[in-house]
């Protein structure tokens, strides 16, 4: 199903419910709050973790007629179509110029038995329209979430998680393309990961990684963007170093979110690694992503390359290079006097 702009506009004010970043340590993540607190559709409440996508002249679309805790029996908004597994899509009314993109947009936490994903979903869409790319919007997995929201929807940011529901997460998405290719009769030329809050956390954790990389891999991402979440822990920074496919990360925060500083961490850690990167701060902004942020992160990931980091070739320390032997001329035999 197709939705012209008009159509998603009046259902993308709020990105979701009560949400907020996960701990540096990927087996101890620090939990969001247990109530959500009031939507902050301007993104300048300090203490408002919610997330809003914010029009940069401040103005937020209607609110939704429904409360954010109404009870719902569907993961996908009404007016999005789903593909297998429950994951919900949108097509553009028209598509950008060069490579078909899909965008894998990843959530924040969702309280369970609400409709807190579904402003998330609808400002993806809203998105995917202004910019004319494709996107599915997967879920995360319950019972992988921190003490007290061990049901809520998270995704798999610790490693015990990840060990036990990575594989089965990724593939979900690559069918999910590979689906969405053949209802459209069109590849996707270039796949970008977007990650908010949670979401954003396990997406710099995939492309520190490594995850999606490698030219076997399904799906294959050519870029992230994450907002409003994402570190540059000393275990991520052990892992970005061993990563030698670097895809472009693009890093977005609002200054007045509590806990930008692990964005701002990460942006650092970023520049130290020689990744390819951008990031960007937006004042007065809490726990949201903007539509500025958003269409500065796709006129970067258009333009920038994957990095490919070889293999180096000197000799590791305490190790000696191997000696060289000399090959020993033999001399000809003289012929015979003449």
């Amino acid at each position: 199903m197709k939705w012209g702009l008009g159509s998603i506009v009046a259902f993308a004010a709020l990105w979701g419910g009560a949400d907020a970043a996960f701990a540096d340590s990927p087996s101890s993540p620090k939990p969001p709050p247990a109530d959500p607190p009031p939507a902050a559709v301007d993104g300048e409440s300090d203490d408002s973790p919610s997330p809003a996508l914010v029009n940069d002249d401040g103005a937020a679309p209607p609110a939704d007629p429904l409360g954010p805790d109404a009870v719902i029996d569907r993961w996908c908004a009404p007016e999005l179509d789903a593909l297998s597994n429950d994951v919900c899509t949108f097509t553009p009314t028209r598509e950008m110029g060069g490579p078909r993109t899909l965008v894998i947009f990843l959530h924040g936490v969702v309280k369970p038995d609400t409709k807190w994903q579904w402003a998330q979903q609808r400002g993806a869409a809203r998105a995917a329209e202004a910019h004319g790319f494709s996107v599915i919007m997967p879920h995360g997995r319950v019972g992988i979430g921190p003490k007290g929201m061990e049901q809520w929807w998270t995704w798999p940011t610790a490693s015990a998680a990840q060990a036990t529901v990575e594989a089965e997460v990724v593939a979900e998405w690559a069918a999910a393309q590979s689906e969405l290719e053949a209802r459209t009769h069109h590849p996707f030329e270039r796949v970008w990961v977007f990650g908010f809050s949670n979401g954003a956390y396990y997406a710099t954790s995939l492309a520190m990684r490594g995850r999606l990389s490698s030219a076997d891999t399904a799906p294959k991402a050519d870029g992230f963007a994450v907002f409003a979440g994402g570190s540059g822990a000393s275990y991520l920074e052990k892992a970005a170093k061993a990563t030698k496919t670097r895809a472009p990360v693009f890093v977005a925060w609002g200054d007045k979110d509590p806990a930008h500083g692990d964005q701002v961490k990460l942006a650092k850690m970023l520049r130290g690694a020689g990744w390819p990167s951008k990031s960007e701060g937006a004042k007065r902004a809490g726990h949201v992503m903007t539509d500025k942020q958003v269409a500065d992160a796709v006129r970067f990931l258009a333009q920038t390359k994957t990095k490919i980091e070889l293999p180096d070739a000197s000799p590791k320390k305490g190790t000696r290079e191997p000696t060289k032997v000399a090959s020993k001329q033999v001399a000809k035999p003289k012929g015979p006097k003449k």
